[in-house]
């Protein structure tokens, strides 16, 4: 009966991956079926969730790391992820504490907040660290870059 148990969770394991396609439970799969054959061995109930719980940890643990890697391979950077690093310039003074400031990048106008709570004035360059929904947080640029993408 308990082997016919883990195979149910290995069952539930592999649909549940499917629907997911996150590689979040094919590991517990994987350890239900180190169960499922210990219990056919004979092994108590003890051991066989030890087993589960132990080789699904280390097969996550050890395999998860070069499976996430080999299925974002082709993973394409969204237009958002390439603004991070560019230039743009302060169209309206940035005052996190006012909640206010605008910027320019390629033609577009982003809302942008500061990264470390400094007010930025007017025509002052700045560089985008990151994107939080539509804002852009930005820090003031060095003098020497100058490469403004307007």
């Amino acid at each position: 009966m308990e082997t016919i148990f883990w195979l149910i969770v290995v069952a539930v394991m592999l649909v549940i991956e499917i629907f997911t396609l996150g590689l979040t439970t094919i590991w517990f799969s994987l350890g239900a079926v180190v169960a499922a054959i210990a219990s056919a061995l004979g092994a108590p109930i003890w051991l066989q969730i030890v087993l589960f719980a132990v080789v699904s940890v280390i097969v996550m643990v050890l395999v998860r790391p070069f499976a996430m890697k080999v299925v974002n391979r082709d993973r394409v950077q969204t237009n958002i992820e390439e603004v991070i690093g560019k230039t743009a310039v302060v169209i309206k003074r940035i005052d996190n504490r006012a909640g206010e400031g605008t910027v320019r990048f390629r033609g577009v106008e982003w809302t942008a907040r500061s990264t470390d709570e400094e007010v930025i004035e007017i025509d002052e360059d700045v560089v985008i660290e990151s994107v939080s929904g539509v804002k852009l947080i930005v820090r003031r640029a060095e003098k020497e870059n100058r490469e403004v993408e307007k």
